[in-house]
């Protein structure tokens, strides 16, 4: 009878402690369950961070980013070859400097635009050897404006004036002309086709403005002022940036 207690006993601590290992197995390991979630969950995470670490191959790649024009502004004349000689007695070399120097000054605040000059001071450049054309024409220029003052033995002749030789220049001499011309209240003479080795040699298209007659007084004494020279700046920057569809 003793020995069959005893075997009771035995018996139900053994699987006293089956039982508490088996609880406490439970208690440790995730259910099956939430080992398949908790997986999930990873793959959907270790996916995200493969999207944002890989390129969309469907977007457009980005687009090489575009030179500037390059634009030359030729001031006429220069150095031992003063050109055309005003009422008052200035001259047109100095006329031309001083807007041109405005036009680039302006043009800088154009960023799709690179503005050169044939000369930047009181200096000659010669025509036998053409050296304006060939300053455009060895940049590769886009544009070439040349800027002069006019003359006439009549000291009443006034007006504004625009010239260009190859007929793919005719557009940008008409432009350039139209906000020039409204810009000097001065008579519109028109745009015309004319043979000026600086607009025959150069290889882009050209025009040479004569933005007004020095040698009229009462036009001299208003081509001389600042205001009258930025606001022929600011015309002919207008006309470039509308050529240039900009």
């Amino acid at each position: 009878m003793m020995k069959k207690r005893n075997f009771i006993i035995l018996v139900t601590l053994c699987i006293l402690v089956f039982g508490a290992i088996i609880a406490t197995n439970m208690l440790a390991e995730p259910s099956l369950s939430q080992a398949v979630s908790e997986s999930e969950e990873q793959n959907d995470i270790s996916a995200a961070n493969q999207q944002l670490e890989e390129p969309d191959e469907t977007l457009s790649p980005a687009e090489p980013e575009k030179e500037p024009f390059k634009v030359v502004i030729d001031p006429g004349h220069g150095g031992e070859d003063p050109g055309a000689e005003g009422a008052s007695g200035s001259y047109e070399k100095d006329f031309t400097l001083a807007v041109s120097l405005k036009v680039a000054r302006l043009l800088e605040d154009v960023p799709e635009v690179e503005a050169h000059l044939t000369r930047d001071k009181d200096i000659f450049l010669s025509s036998e050897t053409r050296d304006r054309p060939n300053f455009a024409n060895e940049l590769e220029a886009d544009l070439f404006i040349s800027i002069h003052a006019n003359t006439f033995a009549d000291p009443t002749v006034t007006g504004t004036e625009t010239f260009y030789y190859h007929d793919n220049s005719l557009g940008l001499a008409t432009i350039i002309h139209r906000h020039v011309a409204q810009a000097t209240g001065f008579r519109d003479r028109g745009v015309t086709q004319e043979n000026f080795f600086v607009l025959r040699d150069t290889t882009m298209p050209a025009a040479l403005l004569e933005i007004g007659y020095l040698t009229n007084p009462e036009d001299e004494r208003v081509m001389l002022t600042e205001t009258f020279q930025q606001s022929v700046a600011e015309a002919i920057v207008e006309g470039i940036k509308e050529y240039l569809g900009l």
